[in-house]
């Protein structure tokens, strides 16, 4: 083990409290430095501040210089997709540093492929907030860009090809296109820091070419508390929904209205059969989706995050659409998964993994949600079979001990 106190770099969306909490059983093993804005004002909170503290693009001329000053053990990138993603990665290959990859969520090819089409279509309205900020950044924006083609002038002429014609064909296609013309080496990491098989089964179609030995499997560290959850004796008619910003994201047809009709309906059956819903939001929802569920809520909760193993110990019932969170509530032995895959654009089984796996019940209108919950109990037999299989092939190992397995490979002195 290593007898001082490293520095790692972590590149991505620092500011979301889930990309964060991975690192609860390391932050104190490291110097943890956080890279993603131009500039401190497009930070959206300061809660990355109980790990480490942020650096910023356009404080450097070049990547060289930002690892100079970083110094960094290891450098982990939560995506590797932009331009200065790209350049920053090569700069590592060129240095030595380490480089990984760092799964964010479920990677799912029936999602993340399958449903390609659909998600493409979507369209993100920035807040007049973000707008302001925006165009009040455009030297910060000007320094950042300078910082791309300066790496790129310092980079041996293998690289500076490699990482000019990713930005080439990049600047002309969505990601997933760009990837698919071409095999970039400055853009591939040296090890995958992956939750299970089924998630790294993702990369070897996105990427191509990965030799398994370039891959380690954790778990979900942000579910490590999950994990020993014992039920209570006595049974609860309550369900834990988990939403997802479909509405503010605009993804499969969903808007703010159909968001709000749905909750309507949702609230009325459940209230009607005499269940009490926990919702479980988004951080991405709008206030106005979060306002849907909070009028006239008489059998609705709201919970925070960390109420959820609290609600889950009385909780048998979860309801959803795709989400990360339901790869770990499909596992408990004590929960019956019911999933949403009717959507405005058609039936999509968005969660196929899940009902092909035997962990999920789909239902395709909430007309089907009352028979249910009235069979809830042989649904449950039918899933409790299945749940150890789909708890190797999706979480590896639940056990508690992810964020270990996380903070060891870290420490590790063999990557």
């Amino acid at each position: 083990m290593l007898s001082y106190k490293p520095n790692i770099l972590i590149v991505g969306p620092y500011t979301r409290y889930d990309y964060l909490e991975q690192f609860n059983a390391s932050k104190h093993d490291f110097n943890f430095f956080f890279l993603e804005f131009v500039s401190p004002r497009e930070e959206s909170n300061k809660q990355y501040l109980n790990y480490g503290k942020a650096v910023y693009w356009s404080d450097f001329r070049n990547a060289f210089e930002l690892l100079e000053y970083v110094k960094p053990l290891k450098v982990l990138f939560i995506f590797i997709e932009s331009y200065n993603h790209v350049a920053l990665n090569a700069a590592c290959q060129v240095r030595g540093v380490h480089t990984f990859i760092i799964d964010h969520g479920i990677l799912d090819v029936n999602i993340n492929f399958r449903l390609n089409a659909h998600f493409s279509k979507q369209v993100t309205y920035k807040s007049l907030r973000k707008r302001i900020i925006f165009f009040s950044l455009l030297k910060e924006r000007l320094m950042s860009r300078l910082f791309l083609r300066n790496t790129l002038k310092l980079l041996p002429p293998s690289f500076q090809k490699d990482l000019r014609q990713f930005i080439q064909i990049r600047s002309k296609n969505r990601f997933e296109e760009a990837i698919k013309t071409g095999h970039f080496n400055s853009r591939l990491p040296n090890t995958y820091i992956t939750f299970s098989k089924k998630n790294f089964s993702f990369y070897l179609l996105q990427d191509k070419y990965i030799s398994e030995s370039a891959v380690r499997y954790i778990g979900i560290p942000l579910f490590d508390e999950l994990a020993n959850i014992k039920p209570s004796t006595s049974y609860s008619r309550t369900i834990l929904f988990i939403d997802q910003p479909l509405a503010t994201k605009k993804l499969l047809g969903w808007d703010v209205k159909y968001h709000s009709e749905f909750v309507s309906n949702l609230k009325y059956i459940c209230q009607k059969l005499q269940y009490r819903l926990y919702i479980k939001l988004h951080p991405l929802q709008s206030i106005q989706e979060k306002k849907n569920w909070s009028e006239d809520h008489s059998n609705v909760i709201l919970p925070d995050i960390s109420s959820l193993k609290n609600i889950l110990t009385e909780t048998h019932v979860v309801l959803g659409f795709f989400s990360t969170l339901l790869l770990p509530l499909a596992c408990l032995e004590h929960t019956t998964l019911i999933t949403l895959e009717n959507h405005p654009v058609g039936k999509l089984d968005v969660s196929k993994s899940f009902i092909d796996a035997g962990v999920a019940h789909p239902i395709y209108s909430l007309d089907e949600l009352p028979w249910a919950l009235e069979n809830i109990e042989e649904l449950h037999q039918r899933q409790l079979p299945n749940k150890k299989k789909f708890e190797e092939d999706w979480l590896y190992k639940f056990d508690g001990k992810a964020g270990e397995r996380l903070r060891n490979i870290l420490l590790s002195e063999e990557l």
